[in-house]
């Protein structure tokens, strides 16, 4: 009987073997297909350049491409500025830019992330767009039998006009604190706000009270020091387009700080603005120059190093930008001219300028810097500020100008592709 199961066992054991060998073989069969002999090289090789993208996971869901760290490596330059716009969301514009063989094949698709969309959500929509744009260059290589091309569930979607009862209108509520407290110290900072913004192709308004507290404490060898302030104001733009070229606007703003030694006060500002590119083309290039002239009523905490404990001040502005995002890197920089008109000498000038340069294949400039000749300072208190108010910074100082900046350079080399991606650690 044990000779008779054990031989019955071994057949079976035989048999299994037999079965898992055939079904090895027709699974080999059956995946034979040209996907398995797709090579490397068959692959096009794509510069993803975004600063602000989820590179590892637009690898894994993209992985029909080779990634390679320099656009001068690669078939197809993927460029994508962002626009974010205020608390409603952003709209990512994408640019893709063919080289090689694909010199002169190029094309733009726009993504829009609300602001209801998790992190997950817009790496996700933002993956599948840029899946859309490289279909037609993946088409003119030997994987293009691989492409399936479907709608989703299979279904026709209804075109028609939806009716939106918000009218564009989209509003943030927003509150937060920070606290740090130890035996010797204690800070404490509270702030909240309201946002309500609308975007259209002929409007553009933004609404924003806000309103930030201070507290901040600390222990000498004689006493406890106490420190409280407060910034709250609003914010508020209309911006009216005119044609591709040309929109005008006013510009709201009203503070109250104690840093700025401001009880209460409020400008208005009408502006006009001339684009000498369309603004269509705004993501991409744009230089602009826009003029503001208006007035504003200034209610100071204390009296001024000029005698005023409140004043009508008329004031105007000129500021001119640049702005280029291109294969090459960016550009951005602009002048901004502004004074009072009761005195010429009290007025003002910055000069900023950020620029991300490619020089060279795998070599890259940076740098970022502004210059501000400040002699407005039309709010400082009269008399000496206090030291703690000094190294605290609770107060605004005097000063004639202001400079900031950074340089870098960075030189990269060694392997060209970056496929792989691993999260561990």
């Amino acid at each position: 009987m044990i000779q008779l199961f054990m031989s019955l066992t071994k057949r079976s054991l035989a048999a299994l073997a037999l079965l898992v060998s055939l079904n090895g073989l027709l699974a080999n069969e059956k995946n034979d297909t040209p996907i398995n002999k797709i090579r490397a090289e068959d692959l096009i090789s794509v510069f993803l350049d975004c600063n602000q993208c989820d590179f590892f996971y637009i690898q894994q869901a993209i992985p029909f491409v080779n990634y390679v760290r320099d656009k001068e490596l690669a078939h197809v330059h993927v460029m994508i500025t962002i626009h974010h716009n205020g608390s409603s969301g952003a709209n990512y514009e994408i640019n893709f830019i063919g080289s090689k063989e694909f010199v002169g094949k190029n094309n733009m698709l726009r993504y829009w992330a609300p602001s209801t969309n998790s992190h997950d959500d817009t790496r996700k929509g933002l993956a599948e767009m840029i899946k859309f744009g490289l279909i037609s260059y993946v088409a003119a290589t030997p994987i293009a039998n691989q492409i399936v091309v479907s709608l989703k569930d299979n279904q026709l979607i209804e075109k028609k006009e939806l009716a939106d009862p918000w009218e564009s209108w989209i509003f943030e509520v927003y509150a937060g604190s920070n606290f740090l407290f130890e035996s010797e110290k204690s800070n404490l900072t509270a702030r909240y706000g309201f946002f309500a913004n609308k975007t259209t192709d002929d409007w553009k308004i933004r609404l924003r009270p806000y309103f930030n507290y201070g507290r901040l404490s600390f222990k000498t060898d004689s006493e406890v020091v106490v420190r409280e302030s407060h910034r709250n104001g609003f914010e508020g733009t209309v911006i009216k387009s005119l044609d591709q070229h040309w929109s005008t606007g006013l510009f709201v703003n009203s503070l109250s700080s104690t840093f700025h030694n401001m009880n209460f006060n409020v400008e208005m500002l009408p502006g006009i603005e001339y684009s000498i590119f369309p603004y269509s083309e705004a993501t991409r290039k744009s230089i602009t120059v826009a003029y503001k002239f208006g007035v504003g009523y200034h209610n100071y905490l204390e009296e001024t190093i000029f005698g005023k404990e409140e004043e009508v001040l008329w004031s105007h502005g000129l500021v001119a930008s640049i702005t280029f995002q291109q294969p090459w890197g960016n550009v951005r920089g602009g002048i901004h001219g502004s004074h009072f008109f009761h005195d010429l000498r009290s007025n003002r000038a910055e000069i900023y300028s950020v620029m991300n340069l490619r020089l060279f294949s795998g070599l890259a400039l940076n740098f970022w810097g502004t210059l501000n000749l400040i002699n407005d300072l039309v709010a400082l208190p009269k008399g000496d500020l206090s030291l703690e108010d000094i190294l605290l910074q609770q107060r605004r100082q005097a000063t004639s100008y202001q400079a900031q900046g950074s340089v870098g350079l960075s030189y990269t080399f060694g392997s060209k592709f970056t496929n792989v991606v691993n999260p561990r650690f």
